[in-house]
């Protein structure tokens, strides 16, 4: 009964609220992104009602869309491969609730002990791949982490003035 609960319940439990939080999220920046343009194109307009108004917002407005819009590629990013690579284990768990052979001691011995191997290879791949979409898609990551391992040089020398 713990290993249905803690091994498929459980994780089926975390993915569906990884989902709808993913969702959520999405659905508010992009809702936040709507109101923003709203108000920065308003705001151009009161500020330069002579001067073309739509050039001077369209550029601001462009540049605020694109960051969120790369904000909710890289939630989903995140989201989808937690999601990918605990599939394993779910399965994995899910055969020792619903097969009795698949066990350490049972006639699948040999799945079992393969199965339970890729399993496990979930979290690090999972924790591997999040650095590197951190690193591609955020720019104060990418800084920070170059700065800290040291491969920013000049970007150092830099801080070390201020």
């Amino acid at each position: 009964m713990s290993l249905l609960i803690c091994g498929v319940i459980q994780p089926l439990l975390a993915f569906s609220i990884v989902l709808i939080c993913t969702v959520l999220l999405v659905v508010q920046l992009r809702k936040i992104s709507s109101w923003r343009m709203s108000v920065t194109s308003a705001k151009s307009q009161r500020l330069q009602p002579e001067e073309n108004p739509a050039a001077s917002s369209s550029v601001s407005e462009a540049r605020i869309s694109q960051k969120e819009e790369r904000l909710v590629r890289m939630v989903v990013a995140i989201a989808t491969i937690f999601i990918v690579s605990y599939i394993p284990t779910c399965i994995t768990l899910l055969c020792y609730v619903i097969f009795d052979d698949f066990s350490m001691f049972g006639v699948y011995r040999r799945l079992s002990i393969v199965s339970s191997h890729i399993a496990s290879l979930g979290q690090p791949i999972s924790g591997s791949v999040n650095i590197l979409i951190y690193y591609n898609m955020a720019s104060k990551f990418r800084s920070v982490f170059r700065r800290l391992v040291h491969l920013d040089r000049q970007e150092q020398k830099r801080h070390e003035l201020e």
